[in-house]
């Protein structure tokens, strides 16, 4: 009986150990999803500021094209 109770511990210890590991590796993945979703909040930002500046350019030399 006491070797079953040890082997029990044994198991439960060890689900205890990978749930551990599995919860850090959500963890892990949740900060990477919320870092890549900065990044990409970033490159947005960027990519309007650059349609921005290419449709004024653009209008810049069509109205000096048409002066």
């Amino acid at each position: 009986m006491e070797k079953l109770d040890g082997l029990i511990q044994y198991v439960l210890d060890f689900i205890h150990k990978v749930k551990g590991y599995v919860e850090d590796i959500i963890a892990f993945f949740e900060d990477l999803r919320d870092k890549i979703e900065g990044l990409l909040d970033y490159v947005e930002g960027k990519l309007q500021s650059i349609e921005g500046f290419v449709g004024e350019l653009k209008m810049n030399t069509e109205e000096e094209a048409a002066a």
